[in-house]
């Protein structure tokens, strides 16, 4: 309700007017009443105004009313008509006396004036920061809790309910005990009530509790504590934040982290996480364990032929097929690509692993009915038996992977059991795919070049390159020991990409050395002509090699091409456009499709060495060769024998019209200094005849 009267610092004003108005109406009094008061009632009643004026309005307004009444006094009350007579000595003592008590109220008034103002003034500053105070504690969304150091609570904001489901009032009084879990123990070296405790060891960097809501339930919770003095002794504050969200936010980004985000199973590291815990349960039971590492058989083309949107189902379909197939116990995880591996703990004996095997084997084989397509594809697995095979599942991962590649190679649909030789094997690859990486480093590999030569004029038109790689102590190794290392590690990218710079490097020093205009034909690996980027990888080696891409000519083998031969043709044409020439080698060993054959750019056929070395010899051979060269002939691309080694043999093509050739009976593959020499004294007139 407001103040009629005004404000403190609103009254001066209204207290100098308000003392001259009661000063007139005691004045007013004393006239009308004057016959019936004794000689120092008025005086007494001017008394009662001065000390009204001095609570109301100050020491100033009451100075104004004592001046007021010892003017007025004398004049009117004190006369001669006046029973009271100023004249006399008792008069003035009178006068003398209300003097002295007006000034002293006035000066006590001032006083009790100033110090009410000062007390109003305090009042409001302390209503302003309480007021300040609750505002901050209301505006934050953490619940705020003043703590007494016997545990209860005596401040509470609003936002307590939203945390803890209390209401504010609720909470004062009440053990702070009441908003912690009764699981949450207080520090090793504290006692009692485990919230004041936490409070006392916490830190302001916060401290994780799992909390209790009113209705019992618990969360996690995140309390920061400080401590406070107050005019009640010591207190801690402490902030308090739901942090439910932020864990489940943590949880989710874990499991993203450790699962495949196709399939929703465990990734590498989680089965290597997990995979280990299977382990040590197992070695304490003294059981055995079985690593399965799975493979899908031509995928791939799937993939790319119905698109990575089927593909992608397929293997959600093969996870859920995996997971519904093996025990409860079992963990399945994907490691990559097509790639899966099953881990079963605690088998008591290995038949147990083949049953399981066989299953999985019949169940993953079956179709798979994606969108309107029934879709087909097998599982070539391979098993590694812990301890057998390993103690740590780092060790039966890789060995149960060595398995599958010889599954593969098998026949696929299979599974193989790691063995003695399969580890043999394995760490012979693996030394000689360390060895090439530190030869790649070291630039032991090199080319060597097989003459190439028209059949009819015998003059040298090109050359194969040939990859070798150099050894300390023998001979180099040629391409069929290594090779299919390069391809299983990755390196066979890295390798191809040199060969294809080393070849045009090459043509430029023939250039400078003064040959011929001859051509280098060079061998691609599947995996490399596969290879999503390997057409922008050539068109970067070209532009940086300044030679005619007329004189590079890239072989692909016949199974290379046929495996995939919408995309090989587009992967051709391509090559094609940017000048290059393509032969499709070995020829005839493959299942080529006529009408896919008349299709691919193409500009030469070679026929496999495995025909021509006997077709002297052996009919059907020559039939083979007779049979390729019309194909050429009727496709207008050039025909090219490999594996010349008879004079007979050169003949006998010669005579059906075969273009180009090589072999042992020309030249073996020679380095790049003994190509020079061989190519400028040569004479290569005597095999005309």
């Amino acid at each position: 309700m407001e103040n009629p009267f005004g404000t403190l610092e609103t009254r001066p004003a209204r207290g100098y007017l308000v003392s001259i108005l009661v000063f007139a109406g005691f004045l007013l009094i004393q006239f009308t009443l004057q016959p019936m008061l004794d000689g120092n009632a008025p005086m007494s009643m001017l008394l009662i105004a001065v000390i009204f004026a001095s609570i109301y309005a100050g020491g100033r307004a009451a100075l104004l009313v004592t001046l007021l009444s010892l003017a007025v006094t004398p004049l009117v009350l004190l006369g001669p008509g006046s029973a009271f007579a100023a004249s006399t000595p008792r008069g003035h003592a009178m006068l003398i006396a209300f003097a002295v008590l007006g000034l002293c109220i006035s000066f006590l008034g001032g006083l009790f004036h100033d110090a009410r103002i000062k007390a109003h003034e305090l009042m409001i500053t302390l209503d302003d920061r309480e007021h300040t105070m609750r505002a901050l504690l209301e505006s934050t969304t953490q619940a705020v809790l003043g703590i007494g150091t016997d545990g209860r609570i005596s401040i509470a904001n609003k936002a307590v309910f939203n945390v803890f489901g209390y209401r504010p009032e609720e909470l004062i009084g009440q053990s702070s005990a009441i908003l912690v879990s009764n699981d949450e123990e207080p520090p090793a070296d504290a006692r009692g009530d485990p919230f004041t405790q936490h409070c006392i060891t916490a830190s302001m960097m916060g401290r994780e509790l799992m909390g209790k809501r009113r209705n019992g339930e618990e969360f996690p919770m995140e309390a920061s504590f400080s401590m406070a003095e107050t005019r009640a002794g010591a207190m801690m504050v402490s902030y308090v934040a739901d942090i439910t969200e932020r864990k489940l936010a943590a949880e989710r980004l874990r499991l993203a982290a450790q699962h495949d985000h196709l399939t929703g199973l465990p990734n590498r590291a989680l089965v290597y996480e997990m995979g280990d815990q299977l382990l040590s349960a197992t070695r304490r039971s003294r059981n055995f364990a079985a690593v399965m590492f799975f493979d899908l058989d031509r995928f791939k083309p799937i993939n790319d032929t119905y698109g990575h949107e089927a593909g992608d189902k397929m293997l959600q379909e093969v996870a859920a097929r995996l997971q519904s197939t093996v025990r409860g116990s079992d963990l399945v995880g994907r490691i990559g690509g097509d790639e899966f591996v099953a881990i079963l703990p605690n088998i008591p004996n290995q038949d147990d692993v083949l049953h399981a095997a066989t299953h999985l084997l019949k169940r993953l084989g079956e179709p798979y009915r994606i969108d309107h397509l029934e879709l087909r594809t097998s599982p070539s697995i391979g098993i590694s038996i812990f301890p057998t095979d390993g103690g740590n599942l780092d060790t039966l991962i890789r060995n149960a992977d060595a398995a599958m590649y010889h599954a593969k190679h098998r026949g696929r649909n299979t599974f193989q059991f790691f063995t003695a030789e399969i580890n043999r094997q394995a760490e012979h690859t693996l030394a000689i795919e360390q060895r090439m990486r530190q030869s790649i480093e070291d630039k032991d590999f090199e080319l060597w070049y097989q003459p190439i030569f028209n059949t009819t004029s015998m003059d040298v038109v090109g050359a194969e390159a040939l990859l070798r790689w150099k050894q300390a102590d023998s001979e180099p190794l040629p391409p069929g020991e290594f090779i299919a290392v390069a391809e299983a590690s990755g390196l066979i990218n890295q390798l191809g990409d040199w060969v294809l710079k080393e070849a045009c490097m090459q043509l430029k020093r023939w250039r400078a050395q003064g040959l011929p205009s001859l051509f280098i034909s060079v061998n691609v690996s599947p995996m490399q002509f596969r290879a999503t980027d390997f057409q922008s990888r050539v068109r970067n080696l070209l532009a940086h090699a300044d030679v005619d891409p007329s004189q590079l000519e890239l072989e692909v083998t016949e199974s290379t091409v046929m495996k995939q031969v919408e995309e090989a043709s587009r992967t051709l044409a391509g090559l094609k456009k940017m000048g290059l020439r393509i032969a499709l080698d070995d020829f005839g060993t493959g299942y080529s499709s006529l009408s896919y054959l008349s299709s691919l750019p193409i500009d030469k056929l070679k026929v496999d060495q495995s025909f021509i070395r006997h077709i002297d010899t052996d009919a059907r051979s020559l039939a083979i060769a007779e049979t390729v060269i019309t194909l050429g002939k009727k496709l207008h691309v050039e025909v090219v024998a490999e594996g010349i080694e008879s004079k007979k043999a050169l003949q006998l093509l010669r005579e059906r019209g075969c273009d180009l050739g090589q072999g042992y009976l020309i030249s073996k593959p020679l380095r790049e200094d003994h190509f020079m020499h061989w190519f400028q004294q040569s004479g290569n007139q005597q095999y005309l005849h």
